[in-house]
């Protein structure tokens, strides 16, 4: 069984009662709400180690080691602030000495914008395969991304290329070939994988880092049992020899870090290399996998449509309500009054999030839910969308940089004095915080559509 040094370390100081004139304010004591918790509350006292020492060779530095084991790669490091860290840690890396340039897949998370922004990365967006009637996905393949980068003149091409996989809705891309073309280029593949961690450790591990990303960001929290805040950026042992540079790599994480780190987070981190370690908990990984498959077709036939492509992310259930003729918040909203909540839901679509700590009584329920709402609840929906309205993000004229637009004085407007205008801030919706308007663009008509088709009527514009 897999060593867990924080863990341990942490438990050891609880035991001995050490008298603690140190942060946090509650002294591992209180108040009572937190006592369960608090005592394993610390902060970078003697022997506790430091997450961004590039010279450790602590209990942080022996748990990410044991972590980089788990997915086999050249390093993998603890982010206590979520992929948000990790993703602004690889987009540094990736122009560190280059021209700062991406090119990305179109349904990047806000945290990526916000990241351009600071490290001043100017974007050329790829489009081709948005989905219709949906922000979430992009079929980018292969060939798409061959033509958009055989389009660069010699010396311009971008630093990275950067992708989101598996996305909100749970479609995955195929990152071996799209690591093909990037190698063909000489250009290093990043990938914001924060929804399949736990792709690793499946039957036919359909990890990015194992499809050829030289980096790629998970959030542990979304899909293994670790605390809110848990994610992981992993360096493949293919990236560039600069990217395998532990004391880099650090470095470059606390330029954007906090340096008071969650102990409670790293300690569930820890925690989690052991459960990942043990083959029971593989097991059941796997076996659930072919449970949700069933409860796809178990949903099917009572009428729902769900779903439920090859290329689909396993342990993710979408629902697609456009046949039942409704809006995916109301089916959401009919679903909580059966105490059933789920991740996420638009104008189309409800999102369940499924892992091993959920169970044949959360699947059953579930059913019972859709039969009685499909019997007694479902009603034709005044406000589901229509077909013929396409709110699919549109190529919008880039006036200036993000950093430019989002540093320049702005004012709020309503959404209908924005034409002709620049977007300060981005603006999104969370979840699934992708910008449906970009820093920088100018607000057409497609654009304020779509603000509108998501309920948002106030924008700041560049003074």
């Amino acid at each position: 069984m897999m060593k867990t040094p924080i863990y341990d370390f942490l438990n050891k100081y609880k035991s001995e009662n050490n008298i603690r004139f140190h942060m946090p304010g509650h002294k591992g004591r209180g108040p009572n709400e937190l006592k369960a918790v608090s005592p394993y509350d610390i902060t970078e006292i003697s022997g506790a180690d430091f997450l961004f020492d590039t010279s450790s060779n602590g209990i942080i530095s022996e748990s990410e080691k044991n972590a980089s084991q788990l997915f086999n790669s050249a390093l993998t490091l603890y982010s206590t602030e979520g992929s948000t860290l990790a993703i602004k840690t690889m987009l540094y890396l990736a122009v560190r000495g280059k021209k700062r340039k991406i090119l990305a897949a179109r349904n990047v998370h806000k945290s990526f914008i916000n990241a351009c922004a600071l490290i001043d990365i100017d974007v050329d967006w790829i489009y081709t395969g948005m989905a219709l009637n949906s922000v979430c996905t992009i079929n980018l393949t292969s060939i798409d991304l061959e033509k958009a980068l055989s389009a660069y003149k010699k010396g311009e091409f971008p630093s990275a290329v950067y992708i989101t996989t598996p996305d909100y809705l749970g479609n995955m891309l195929d990152v071996k070939s799209l690591s093909d073309v990037c190698k063909k280029y000489d250009i290093s593949l990043l990938v914001d994988n924060a929804h399949g961690a736990y792709l690793n450790f499946l039957t036919e591990n359909l990890h990015p880092l194992s499809l050829g990303a030289d980096m790629c960001c998970d959030s542990a929290h979304k899909t293994l049992p670790c605390l809110t805040g848990g994610a992981y950026l992993h360096i493949s042992n293919n990236a560039r020899d600069e990217f395998k540079n532990r004391a880099v790599v650090k470095d470059a994480m606390q330029i954007f870090a906090t340096t008071s780190p969650s102990y409670l987070i790293l300690e569930s981190l820890d925690l989690c290399n052991r459960l990942l370690s043990d083959n029971k908990y593989i097991d059941r990984l796997n076996k659930l996998c072919k449970r949700v498959k069933k409860l796809k077709a178990e949903i099917k036939s009572i009428g729902y449509d769900v779903i439920d492509k090859p290329d689909t992310e396993p342990l993710k259930l979408v629902l697609l309500t456009k046949e039942l003729g409704i809006n995916g918040k109301e089916l959401l909203c009919l679903l909580e009054k059966h105490n059933i909540f789920c991740e996420y839901a638009d104008e189309s679509a409800v999102v369940l999030m499924i892992s091993p700590e959920n169970n044949e009584d959360d699947f059953n329920a579930l059913l019972y839910a859709l039969k009685d709402i499909k019997k007694t609840e479902l009603n034709k929906s005044p406000y589901c969308f229509s077909d013929k309205e396409n709110i699919t993000i549109q190529p919008a004229e880039k006036r200036i940089s993000i950093r430019d637009a989002l540093f320049r004085k702005s004012e709020t407007v309503p959404i209908d004095k924005a034409l002709g205008r620049i977007c300060a801030s981005s603006v999104s919706i969370c979840p699934p915080c992708i910008p449906l308007v970009i820093s920088g663009e100018v607000f057409d008509r497609n654009a304020i559509n779509l603000l509108k088709r998501y309920s948002i009527f106030y924008v700041n514009v560049v003074q």
